[in-house]
């Protein structure tokens, strides 16, 4: 059968099998719609819910767009004690048998405040903003040639060894070019990484329409007064969330960077693999 040039684009860049994808219709034939339909249930992320922005919102949202350039991006740093993760990723890798990134050890923590949170969505209109149920990280990756930002999908779900595969295959790929349309779309979330460009901290800028973006700065040494131990050296990262003001504000924001702190603080990969 005769494809048109847009149908057989649409079947080479999310690797669609027409003949598999016939049997799964029962149908002798497909159309462009009924690909782009598939690519929605298999690519795209499942809605949670939709919610109404209240009043208040609604008039703030309103009044933020207004001033977009200089109002609607907000950032708020914190800096986390990370020895909980640069551990774990040691053992992870010897169960690995590979190297594993501290990008790819925040995914899980990542994933797991993401989950039902505010921050896992996007504002569709003025009043109206869809949270995510399913939680697609998309991780900026540099090419030497510029940034992409591939997917991981469902990572509040998949386990740590079958997102590893993912992992290394998509940042692989990213690096010799060889990404295809279906690694960029359904996003809900991005996370950028500074801190191999020995970066300490810095504020990012929203990839539209996510209402929310992390990054991090470099990994280093300091000394901390804790209550348990008096002065301790340890090792931490600063976290910086740049968020949609129109969505949230600062409080939202504070508790979702101390939630991530906590499940970084107790996260064991034995929960995980």
């Amino acid at each position: 059968m005769e494809y048109t040039d847009e149908l057989r684009f649409l079947l080479d860049q999310y690797e669609i099998d027409a003949e598999e994808l016939k049997k799964r219709m029962g149908s002798a034939r497909i159309t462009e719609n009924d690909v782009i339909q598939f690519i929605k249930e298999k690519y795209y992320p499942e809605i949670k819910e939709t919610v109404k922005l209240t009043p208040i919102k609604k008039t703030g949202a309103r009044k933020l767009s207004e001033s977009y350039r200089t109002a609607v991006h907000v950032t708020l740093f914190k800096t986390i004690n990370v020895e909980p993760l640069l551990e774990n990723s040691i053992r992870l890798g010897e169960y690995l048998g590979g190297k594993v990134s501290f990008t790819f050890m925040l995914l899980k923590p990542l994933a797991k405040v993401l989950e039902g949170s505010i921050f896992n969505s996007e504002l569709v209109s003025e009043d109206k903003l869809v949270i995510y149920k399913d939680v697609n990280i998309a991780i900026a990756v540099e090419t030497g040639k510029g940034l992409v930002t591939p997917v991981i999908r469902k990572v509040n779900e998949r386990k740590l060894s079958e997102l590893y595969k993912e992992y290394v295959d998509v940042v692989s790929r990213a690096k010799d070019f060889k990404l295809k349309q279906k690694d960029f779309v359904g996003a809900t979330f991005t996370l950028t990484n500074l801190g191999m460009y020995n970066i300490d901290f810095f504020t990012q800028i929203i990839n539209p329409p996510q209402t929310a973006i992390l990054g991090v700065g470099k990994v280093r040494e300091e000394i901390v007064l804790t209550p348990e131990e008096g002065l301790k050296r340890m090792r931490v990262a600063t976290f910086s969330l740049t968020f949609d003001h129109r969505i949230a504000g600062g409080a939202e924001a504070a508790v979702f960077l101390n939630n991530l702190e906590d499940y970084i603080k107790r996260f064991k990969i034995e929960n995980h693999i």
